[in-house]
């Protein structure tokens, strides 16, 4: 069967019918998120893609209809999964009056050691940080990228520059604000296509070394205090 072929009316819709949770349906996912990230939108074929996952490609029509809308599943099962991640931090970020300036240092750098543990560990592998970097630069269908903006980045970025603004006295919407706020989450999400040579990544499951993890938070960590109090005023 084709990718074009898998446009027809599905049986049963990706949002509803069987439990989220459904084995068959989740490993259709895992597999997709590694071979989208792999060879991209593209390059990633529905055929490819449920061999990986031990389906037939019909499977994928009756779960997701066709190949952009398991890219878009795929995409908004990372959204969530990863704003379960900052969900904790973001709510005590906006909970914040008037914090000091130690604060707002300390706020930001727990939010880059949040995406340090994201995408390092997790079951981090190299496809699976290079389908988040995909995402971010939007490849692929237009809507997974704004889905994934409004359900995670936007959330993130909302709280980062919540921090910078106070820190820097400049406003929220100010352009040197934003910049700002961007440089300092490119200390850490570099991280998404770096393959460190410790990894087999092809290996899932397995923990970031801890050592090498204490070292690339302490470094980011460094960073993110020099400039945030360069900025102070």
């Amino acid at each position: 069967m084709t990718d074009n072929a898998l446009s027809k009316q599905l049986r049963h819709p990706p949002s509803g019918g069987y439990a989220r949770g459904d084995e068959t349906r989740q490993r259709i996912i895992e597999s997709a998120i590694v071979l989208f990230g792999e060879l991209g939108f593209e390059g990633a074929s529905t055929r490819a893609i449920a061999r990986h996952a031990g389906v037939n490609t019909p499977a994928l029509q009756y779960y997701f209809e066709n190949k952009e809308g398991l890219y878009v599943t795929c995409a908004d099962y990372l959204a969530e999964e990863s704003y379960g991640w900052f969900e904790p931090l973001l709510t005590r970020i906006s909970k914040l009056e008037n914090p000091d300036p130690d604060t707002c240092i300390e706020m930001f750098c727990l939010m880059l050691e949040t995406v340090l543990e994201r995408v390092l560990n997790n079951r981090a592998v190299h496809q699976r940080r290079l389908f988040h970097a995909r995402i971010k630069m939007g490849q692929g269908p237009e809507k997974a990228s704004l889905l994934f903006q409004e359900k995670l980045i936007d959330h993130v970025h909302r709280a980062g520059v919540k921090l910078v603004s106070r820190i820097s006295g400049n406003a929220v919407d100010n352009e040197r604000t934003q910049i700002r706020v961007l440089s300092l989450f490119g200390l850490a999400t570099t991280f998404y296509t770096v393959k460190h040579p410790v990894f087999n990544a092809d290996e899932e499951g397995r923990q970031f070394p801890a050592e090498q993890m204490a070292l690339i938070k302490s470094n980011v960590r460094e960073q993110c205090q020099v400039l945030m109090r360069s900025w102070m005023v």
